[in-house]
């Protein structure tokens, strides 16, 4: 970088009233670059680039589905665009990016820096004050690396305009370690007292071509700044500092998030704590969201869509099929504890003579009693009072397993089925290509993506009336008894018909055995759209049902 003279300065801007990132961030060190904190409104930045994207869930909460990249283009990679346009006497694009990572994303204040003091400002950023920026890559034979002590008779070598040369085995290593510790701010030079910055895309071509060298295929491409690993760590790393505006979306290898624009409720994340804690049966308040891959799931408590049910309800549900709860009941109910040392015992053959394994105890299996008790008179026929409440109390026990094990096991099939279709909507792409190019043969020539779309429709209808099947197994489980439980359960019955009639169908189109898929769509295609349809109304319906009858005091949950 060159020096500057103030009267070589000229710059051209738009109205600076739409220059804010919506970030506000502090530091104690001027230096330190990794504690973000953000305004808790509505970026502008995000309102205007992204609301055409915006969308309303259920219960009217409206909000915004991200990608890393989305995020990167609109918050880190606009501000850059805006500050090109303010013409800063010969900044290159890796001077500029790294003067706005420093000044936290803020156009404003890399403006009024530069103009009140450049060469401090060069000077916090890690650039050259002075001098020309001179980072390069060199292929030395012969040089010792600081760092690993390597001795390389001919290797690539990197350097900033310190002239710091180290190995790039040791530069990629150092920049992965700072990645992978979720570092927020810039990285410098890797001698600890200097302090010039690794520019962007120089940090994302040392960690390709380390990992392109390393596949036996290279391909060698250059990779945008939206995927850029610095801008990607910085991201997530503001995304995490901002929890109660941003989540992460639960689904598995799902890298999307949602941002939270507007709570028609008007809960905070304390007042939704609040009503967990007090058992709160308004799933009016339920604030489901979706992300960019169309996954929904409820964004206080970070699980999918757990509709009819609470989160509270859905919490607790989860944390007794984790826990061992259930384990101890079986137990309960189908082993002895050992009369002397109380282990517990299961009964593996015929003979009711025990002896445990642990204590050497022999006793009778029938009625405790020790087993010397037996040799010459049998009192097991012999009934006990004191028996009864024992027996009483291992009923219950069988009972209450049954029971769980009744809604856990259809809760579990239905998970099972999710998966499996999960597969499937995989597998719809190639289906679908396979009947645009059987209808065009048919001599339909003006085709267009709707004329396929209701398959895709068909696929989410099923897994979103799947989910909502499911969950209704941890609703029924927690409800108590009631001439409205029982309409539920009707409801319950229509909805589980419906998705599997539907399911079926899908069964039949991707069953290995069917050579010709094409006509089974045909075949089934108003069939497909009908029950699509009835099983969204169907599902509507019940967690419709579900909410008034909670609201009214018809339905109610057993605590």
């Amino acid at each position: 970088m060159s020096d500057f003279e103030e009267d070589d300065i000229s710059f051209d801007y738009e109205d600076d009233e739409d220059n804010n990132s919506g970030f506000s961030f502090e530091s104690d060190d001027e230096n330190e670059q990794n504690i973000y904190e953000f305004e808790d409104r509505i970026t502008e930045a995000s309102t205007n680039s992204h609301e055409d994207s915006a969308m309303i869930g259920c219960n009217g909460t409206s909000y915004l589905p991200w990608t890393l990249q989305m995020f990167i283009q609109c918050h880190f990679l606009e501000p850059l665009k805006r500050l090109q346009k303010v013409q800063l006497n010969s900044c290159s694009e890796d001077d500029l990016l790294i003067m706005l990572h420093y000044k936290k994303w803020q156009v404003d204040e890399v403006i009024n820096a530069f103009f009140e003091n450049h060469d401090k400002l060069f000077e916090n950023c890690g650039l050259p004050v002075g001098k020309s920026t001179n980072n390069k890559f060199e292929e030395l034979e012969d040089y010792d690396c600081p760092i690993c002590c390597e001795t390389y008779t001919k290797g690539t070598f990197y350097s900033l305009t310190c002239d710091h040369k180290f190995c790039f085995n040791c530069y990629y290593q150092y920049l992965k370690n700072e990645i992978v510790k979720g570092h927020a701010g810039l990285i410098t030079c890797m001698v600890p007292d200097c302090n010039y910055s690794i520019p962007h895309k120089d940090i994302a071509e040392i960690i390709t071509l380390r990992e392109v060298g390393e596949n036996p295929n290279p391909i060698s491409v250059e990779q945008p700044l939206t995927s850029n690993p610095l801008l990607l760590a910085s991201a997530r790393t503001l995304i995490g500092y901002k929890s109660k505006k941003y989540v992460w979306c639960p689904t598995t290898d799902c890298e999307s998030f949602t941002e939270l624009l507007y709570d028609p409720n008007g809960n905070s994340q304390s007042q939704q704590r609040a009503l967990n804690d007090e058992k709160s049966v308004d799933i009016s308040k339920v604030p489901i969201v979706g992300c960019t891959e169309h996954h929904e799931f409820c964004f206080q408590c970070v699980k999918e869509n757990h509709l009819p049910c609470p989160c509270w309800v859905t919490q607790k549900w989860i944390k007794k099929c984790n826990d061992d709860s259930e384990t101890a009941n079986w137990i309960d109910a189908n082993t002895h504890s050992c009369p002397k040392c109380h282990s517990s015992i299961e009964k593996n053959g015929g003979c009711n003579h025990m002896t445990c394994r642990k204590c050497k105890h022999e006793f009778c299996w029938v009625c405790l009693n020790d087993w010397t008790e037996h040799r010459n008179n049998y009192s097991c026929n012999r009934f006990r009072d004191d028996k009864v409440e024992d027996d009483i109390r291992k009923n219950r026990s069988r009972q209450t397993l049954e029971r769980y094990l009744h809604f856990y096991k259809r809760f579990a099939i239905h998970e099972n089925s999710m998966k499996a279709d999960q597969k499937t909507l995989k597998n719809i792409e190639e289906v679908t290509r396979l009947y645009m190019e059987d209808r065009r043969e048919s001599g339909q020539l003006n085709l267009s993506w709707n004329d396929i779309q209701f398959l895709l429709d068909a696929m989410r209808s099923l897994q979103n009336g799947r989910k909502t099947l499911k969950w209704t197994y941890c609703f029924a489980y927690y409800l108590k008894k009631s001439n409205f439980s029982q309409i539920f359960e009707t409801n319950q019955d229509f909805l589980n018909q419906t998705v599997e009639d539907l399911s079926e169908i899908f069964e039949k189109i991707m069953d290995k055995k069917n050579k010709n898929k094409v006509d089974t769509i045909i075949k089934n295609k108003v069939k497909i759209i009908n029950l699509s349809e009835l099983v969204s109304s169907r599902q509507k319906t019940l967690i419709k049902s579900a909410e008034e009858n909670l609201q009214h005091g018809l339905l109610s949950f057993e605590t």
